[in-house]
């Protein structure tokens, strides 16, 4: 092609639409999050599902189900893969599971199929954690692969590990959720494999001393679990428990077992045991405490806590959305 001035314009116009600065994924134990090129969130159940089209039909896309293909596999990420009982994170492990999960988030500018990512934020639990920083520097590099049948070559200049507790807090500071900014103020995020609490000093440093880990909703399904499997004689998928938890039938499937009448005690310990270990590690803090948020997608399970704490510990809104908004703070 001739050189023209608008033959170069177009060339600029389609790198410049390759480009996205930032891209930010939350890939939990139940859900992986993340912000489309609209500004949106998008959500995935976090669980794999690979596929073998030598007997398999090859997999379909939909607005919750994402295909790859990439490194001579097919798999599917999000609810095809749920129904067809892949492995989920908060079983096989969200940071061994990490590249499949964010490789289905990276999706690229309407019109284009080739994507550089100046810098992909993902959420871990704790950037102290060398095992989750290699996982989230492996990313780096240049891939070629297809997304929902789509051919992508994706560049990923940076990646850079958040951690979770870190962006609720810049959120809730940022949008006026703390009434005393002066004040030591904190975090517990409710995962699914585990939950963790952090403070944070009124310049936003943490206060790494004060951090813990604390029971994830996967001990609570495994407290519902041992109930059942005692009164029944059955033992339950602790995921089918998780998810009549989240749809509130507290059943394990359409037609599975009850686990209603065993609900209400096991949240309780579940959560007294969570107070109590949050108390004793942050006891000598307690006199300068302002305020602690309650965030991720079991927050709501905590009223308990933000009753008996006349608030101080409080469920925040839209509590699993806060740590994918606040990456960008």
């Amino acid at each position: 092609m001739a050189f023209t001035p608008t033959s170069e314009l177009q060339k600029l116009n389609r790198s410049y639409q390759a480009i996205r600065e930032k891209i930010y994924v939350n890939p939990g134990n139940r859900f992986t999050e993340f912000l489309n090129p609209q500004g949106q969130i998008t959500r995935l159940a976090s669980v794999v599902r690979d596929f073998d089209l030598e007997f398999e039909d090859c997999p379909q896309s939909s607005e919750t189900t994402v295909v790859i293909e990439r490194d001579k596999r097919i798999y599917a990420v999000g609810a095809l893969a749920k129904t067809l009982k892949g492995k989920a994170a908060f079983d096989k492990g969200k940071l061994q599971m990490m590249a499949d999960l964010v490789f289905a988030a990276l999706e690229p500018n309407p019109g284009s199929n080739i994507l550089r990512v100046e810098n992909l934020l993902v959420a871990v639990p704790d950037v102290r954690n060398d095992e989750a920083i290699r996982a989230v520097k492996s990313l780096e590099g240049t891939f070629d692969y297809k997304r929902n049948g789509r051919e992508l070559i994706v560049t990923i200049a940076k990646a850079t590990a958040v951690e979770e507790a870190a962006a609720a807090y810049k959120y809730g500071i940022k949008h006026g959720l703390y009434q005393w900014t002066g004040a030591i103020n904190g975090v517990i995020d409710f995962g699914g494999g585990t939950s963790s609490g952090r403070l944070f000093a009124p310049e936003g440093t943490a206060v790494r001393e004060a951090s813990i880990t604390l029971p994830g909703t996967n001990a609570l399904g495994h407290s519902i679990q041992a109930r059942l499997l005692k009164a029944t004689g059955q033992s339950v998928d602790v995921g089918a428990i998780l998810d009549g938890i989240e749809n509130q039938s507290y059943t394990t499937g359409h037609n599975g077992v009850s686990f209603a009448a065993y609900f209400d005690s096991c949240v309780s310990e579940w959560l007294d045991n969570i107070r109590s270990m949050a108390r004793g590690q942050w006891q000598s803090y307690l006199s300068d405490l302002g305020e602690v948020l309650l965030v991720g997608g079991s927050a709501p399970l905590a009223g308990a806590i933000e009753q008996s704490t006349g608030g101080r510990f409080k469920i925040a809104p839209a509590p699993q959305d806060i740590t994918v908004l606040g990456m960008s703070f």
